[in-house]
């Protein structure tokens, strides 16, 4: 077989046996007279950490079609494509355990800001929200992020909307929770109140259903509505329909400031009376005066794990979070939705009930720390960027006033960063050894619809953050600890499948890294910046990540939960 090369392929085929290679004008040519390849594909000579071996170790890795086929000296065995893995690091691909990249492979499937930091699964469904049940009956509300960026929802539940993600193709593998927050609204409504009976039911068979089809079980967001509206005793009805199918638990607790022992504390007794592992999400504590209470959190979840419960966390490496700014507002301020807490904004009695609570919220978060990340409103598109400090200057108004007005020409809701967590607290989560990495990001891209506004740096450099920042400057934790964190631990917590660790008979998901230089380099002025230090990035035997190249490659699957094997 003949075959034209480009000058960097050069460089990969040449180390294949029985190979003769030559130059026709200003072109290379490669002729195999080699015997039928053994192998897809061949990466020699790199340093792997498996994430079981509690050290690296030199070997080759085979791929025949999805999985790996060999893991050793592979010597001069033959491979239609073989990559030089010299003095690089071969690890199993980095997966994130909380994403929000729930619509986004719509708009774009090649997960640009995602695999090319190295991740190859993600799973979304976080926070309380998922893309599934659909709730028709709120879609004015629920539908605005789908109806903005363009996207037709036509699917039911989770096997519609896993058709269309097969449909649509993907770059890298998609997992998903449902939320509980969808599930509520779809049954009930956004109205503060118990569920009925009947309503109880409904949703218990909702998330069996759901973990039937495939989800990997639930997740809440009880800061936000409409989880903020739900005691928990609802929580643990809806948690045990999904531990029947061993499903997990992941969880925004209920406060993560000012009541956040309290919240840690109530994720653990739901999660011990439901019977269900817990997984609690970006494990931290935001503003300046709760940060003393982290040790009482850690304690908490220690003392849970002695007496058996399963309970692990993720936490990304950042010191600011970013979410929408009507968290600040007690919960009764937006029972019924978004369109009646703009009422309420409007109502100047109303505003001034809501102050001393909002307020309140707000101790610990001095108005400069919160900074503007997105606005849909072409009104609004000069501030983001800016703090509400800054922008109640110029706008000579009182900052609460401020917030008030911005959410209601807004609809209710804006994009923020809240500069909130120490990182001193930061460093000791990400150290401790039943913590994992998240990104609590989407897969986004710096173009089209999914480029728009400020989006924070962990949706381009969490992966490549942890080994550069943290682990190679740092010395925060070593590399074993860190690639751990970031695969089979979380592959474990899910429940995955021959995936999270290099080992034959394995899917081929895996992510080739320079430790010497992998880092992050977006930042909160310039985000939409991809990370340096990654070679390759492999989902399920295929090459999508070559350098600073996508190869346009969709290989990513759709995974299924326990409920559905």
């Amino acid at each position: 077989m003949i075959k034209k090369i480009s000058r960097r392929d050069f460089l990969k085929t040449t180390a294949r046996t029985g190979l003769a290679v030559g130059v026709v004008g200003n072109r290379m040519w490669a002729h195999d007279y080699s015997a039928q390849d053994e192998f897809d594909l061949i990466l020699k000579n790199g340093t792997l950490i498996d994430g079981i071996q509690d050290k690296g170790y030199e070997a080759d890795i085979g791929v025949v079609g999805e999985r790996i086929k060999s893991v050793g000296n592979l010597g001069k065995s033959r491979a239609k494509d073989i990559l030089d893995a010299s003095g690089k690091v071969i690890s199993p691909g980095f997966i994130d355990i909380h994403a929000h990249s729930d619509l986004t492979p719509f708009l774009n499937p090649k997960a640009e800001s995602k695999i090319r930091q190295g991740v190859t699964t993600e799973l979304n469904g976080n926070c309380g929200f998922s893309a599934f049940p659909p709730d028709l009956a709120h879609q004015d509300e629920d539908g605005r992020a789908a109806d903005r960026l363009g996207i037709n929802i036509d699917w039911t539940d989770l096997s519609g909307y896993q058709t269309r993600l097969r449909e649509n193709k993907l770059a890298l593998n998609h997992a998903t929770l449902i939320g509980h927050g969808t599930l509520r609204s779809y049954v009930m409504g956004h109205e503060k109140k118990e569920p009925t009976s009947e309503e109880m039911e409904q949703m218990k068979q909702l998330a069996a259903k759901a973990m039937e089809q495939g989800a990997f079980g639930l997740s809440t967001g009880l800061e936000y509505f409409p989880g903020s509206f739900s005691a928990p005793e609802e929580i643990i009805a809806v948690c045990k329909a999904i531990a029947n199918h061993g499903g997990i638990y992941a969880t925004h607790i209920r406060s993560e400031d000012q009541q956040a022992v309290e919240a840690i504390a109530e994720a653990i007794y739901i999660a011990e009376e439901a019977k269900v592992t817990l997984q609690i999400s970006h494990f931290k504590v935001g503003g300046r005066t709760n940060w003393w209470k982290m040790p009482y959190m850690i304690d908490l979840v220690e003392q849970a794990q002695e007496r058996g419960l399963k309970v692990t966390a993720d936490r990304y490496p950042y010191t600011a979070y970013g979410t929408g700014l009507n968290v600040f507002f007690p919960p009764w301020a937006l029972s019924g939705g978004l369109k009646d807490f703009v009422e309420r904004l409007k109502n100047r009695e109303m505003r001034q009930r809501m102050k001393g609570e909002t307020l309140e919220k707000f101790k610990g978060y001095p108005w400069e720390s919160i900074v503007i990340a997105d606005a849909t409103h072409d009104e609004n598109r000069g501030i983001i960027g800016k703090n509400l400090q800054q922008i109640a200057a110029e706008r000579k108004t009182d900052p609460y006033d401020l917030l008030c007005n911005l959410l209601i020409s807004e609809e209710g809701d804006m994009a923020h960063f809240g500069f909130a967590m120490s990182e001193a607290n930061t460093d000791t989560v990400l150290r401790l050894p039943w913590v994992m990495l998240c990104s609590d990001g989407s897969a986004l891209a710096p173009h089209g619809p999914l480029g728009e506004g400020v989006p924070h740096p962990r949706n381009y450099g969490t992966f490549p953050r942890l080994l550069g920042h943290y682990v190679r400057e740092k010395k925060l934790l070593n590399i074993v600890e860190a690639i751990k964190k970031m695969t089979s631990m979380p592959a474990s917590v899910m429940g995955l499948q021959n995936r999270g660790v290099i080992r034959e008979g394995h899917f081929a998901d895996l992510t080739v890294f320079d430790p010497s230089t992998i880092a992050d380099q977006s930042t909160y002025t310039e985000p939409e910046r991809y990370p340096v230090g990654i070679d390759y990035v492999i989902v399920n035997g295929q090459l999508v990540i070559d350098h600073d190249q996508h190869t346009g490659a969709l290989p990513g699957k759709v995974l299924s939960g326990p409920g559905k094997r």
